[in-house]
């Protein structure tokens, strides 16, 4: 886990928030969210205008995404004035790459690549390098929930403040169950595959965390606790094709077999698991 405490220090005597004005984006209701989550008191004002004479300098106030300039020893951070030909970097990717937490972020969520292309290149772009259409991306990113969201974050600004604190304390909650649940991982291996042991995980830590954790490690599925009942639920990685779970229903110790072979629950947690993921197995390797 990366140590911001330096930066973190820096961001405590910030008084206020400068973004733009206009239309939100993504890329500046998250970068204000970012500064909340790494210092930023909760309590500075998140003013939605040009900067002023003199902000730019000024050590208690933080620019985010406008103001045309990108120069953390200021604190200020806007990419619109960087060349077309230049990597794409939106706001709130300078601001965390300045925190040191670019990496984590891109691990830790799924949004965080995608947006900087969508904010920085445009949709067209974007879409062509997601080998998908400008229309279906359009269906993927936006949805009512989402879309009202950024229009209260810009008119609204007594609600602006408490979605900014709230996506910072998701943000900062994710990076506490990382770091807590990354230690209790054991990767078994039980008929031949690498199984993911998360028993010792807590419910949240496995819904914010698990899918990083998979992508970082591989393995061919999740091994938990079931929620429901008193048994063990399994979960198929990455649609892995070595496994197909639907195999498994009928057994004696199946609770419940997916028929789209990806979950299986068991009726305890005495039984065999070499011998659940031998019947689980497909007749083909990938």
């Amino acid at each position: 886990m990366t140590d911001v405490s330096e930066n973190a220090a820096r961001l405590a005597g910030v008084r206020r928030i400068v973004v733009h004005g206009g239309l939100a984006h993504v890329d500046d209701i998250m970068s204000c969210a970012l500064a909340y989550a790494f210092g930023v008191p909760h309590d500075a004002p998140i003013e939605r205008r040009n900067p002023k004479p003199g902000e730019l300098d000024d050590l208690s106030t933080l620019v985010l995404d406008v103001g045309g300039v990108h120069d953390p020893a200021r604190l200020d951070f806007d990419h619109h004035q960087r060349a077309r030909t230049d990597e794409p970097k939106c706001a709130f990717r300078l601001f965390a790459e300045w925190l040191g937490v670019h990496e984590e972020m891109r691990l830790l969520h799924p949004w965080y690549t995608a947006w900087n292309l969508m904010d920085v290149t445009g949709p067209y772009l974007t879409a062509r390098k997601m080998g998908t259409t400008a229309d279906e991306l359009a269906g993927f990113v936006s949805n009512p929930l989402s879309d009202w969201v950024v229009r209260r974050f810009a008119d609204d600004p007594v609600l602006r403040q408490k979605l900014a604190v709230t996506f910072a304390n998701e943000l900062a909650l994710t990076r506490k169950c990382w770091r807590e649940m990354s230690p209790k991982i054991v990767l078994r291996t039980f008929a031949g595959l690498p199984v993911a042991d998360l028993t010792a995980c807590l419910t949240e830590e496995i819904s914010r965390c698990s899918d990083a954790w998979v992508r970082q490690n591989a393995p061919a599925c999740l091994l938990m606790r079931d929620g429901r009942g008193t048994g063990w639920s399994l979960l198929r990685c990455n649609d892995d094709p070595r496994i197909d779970f639907s195999r498994c229903a009928g057994r004696p110790y199946t609770l419940f077999a997916h028929p789209g072979g990806f979950i299986l629950k068991t009726t305890s947690r005495d039984v065999d698991l070499d011998r659940v993921l031998f019947d689980a197995r497909t007749p083909f390797e990938a």
